[in-house]
């Protein structure tokens, strides 16, 4: 599947193809609230990226329809670098 949305700085509003703008906009306020600050820790004071951006990336693609649910790996570092 090929992103149309850059995932270090997805937009506020939902992409034409998502299917839950809902769930679109509660993943970009938490992916917006827990970035990278300073020496590798996220804002929040964790390791980044953090259990909650990890989360707000995972919310991203199940608005646009995938289903992330049993899901070890990071899903979308995966298909960002199958982009490459």
């Amino acid at each position: 599947m090929r992103l149309t949305f850059d995932p270090a700085d997805p937009p506020a509003e939902p992409p034409v193809e998502c299917v839950s703008p809902t769930v679109w906009r509660l993943s970009h306020r938490l992916h917006r609230s827990h970035r990278l600050a300073d020496a590798g820790r996220c804002v929040c004071g964790d390791p980044f990226p953090c259990p909650y951006r990890r989360l707000a990336e995972r919310g991203f693609l199940a608005a646009l329809g995938m289903n992330v649910g049993a899901v070890q790996q990071d899903l979308l570092d995966r298909l960002t670098k199958e982009e490459q």
